[in-house]
């Protein structure tokens, strides 16, 4: 499976290309869209569109990893970075890649194990996890991949609730149908017993009977 992570903003928009083989998770590339504050909104939106579309092109990634944002005292950051977001998805969105979504704390809790780490922390967990030979630069790449491989883990994750979830049901089946059998052949033995109960209730009756009748000869 491939995996583009992307962090939006408006300045910078980091990007994250990850493939997954079972459980082994590889970056094969990585970089920054910028843009320049003196540049109308749209021209800088249209290049983070068209610099994600080429990227789409180039890896073929099948799903997108993307960070939420939220909203708090930097309204106008917020607002910044929310349209560099839809610029992304909507590239994604037109090559047909799966989106998933994920909060700042949620990619660090799957990268690094708590989602309290700080950026040095995470750096450090996305070089090991996809065994790089140095620290992925910017640092806005950096987030990027650690989305993608939040993306990797918690599929893998999901996956693997899905095959123990399914075995389970497949032994709570196996269990069931030998009680059904079971049950089966206790239903079929009280049923032989009770034909051959009344067999014997028959041949005794008439051999009562017979003997009756000799007596009364």
């Amino acid at each position: 499976m491939i995996i583009l992570g992307i962090d939006p903003g408006l300045a910078h928009t980091g990007w994250g290309i990850v493939e997954t083989r079972g459980p082994v998770c590889r970056a094969r590339a990585y970089g920054c869209v910028t843009t320049k504050a003196s540049e109308p909104i749209d021209q800088r939106l249209g290049r983070i569109f068209d610099d994600l579309t080429e990227v789409i092109a180039r890896y073929q990634p099948s799903q997108l990893s993307i960070e939420k944002i939220f909203f708090g005292e930097n309204t106008r950051s917020a607002i910044a970075t929310a349209h560099a977001r839809g610029a992304a998805i909507v590239a994604c969105s037109n090559a047909g890649l799966a989106v998933g979504e994920f909060t700042p704390m949620q990619i660090k809790q799957a990268v690094v194990g708590t989602g309290s780490a700080d950026k040095r922390q995470v750096i450090y967990m996305v070089r090991n996890i996809l065994d790089l030979d140095h620290d992925p630069k910017p640092d806005h790449a950096a987030d990027a991949l650690a989305a993608a491989v939040c993306y990797a883990n918690l599929n893998r994750t999901k996956s693997i609730t899905r095959r123990v979830a399914a075995e389970q049901v497949r032994e709570q089946e196996a269990a069931q149908r030998v009680a059904d059998a079971a049950a089966a052949r206790q239903v079929t033995a009280a049923a032989t017993a009770a034909n051959v109960a009344r067999a014997h209730g028959r041949q005794d009756q008439l051999f009562s009977t017979r003997t009756s009748r000799r007596s009364s000869k």
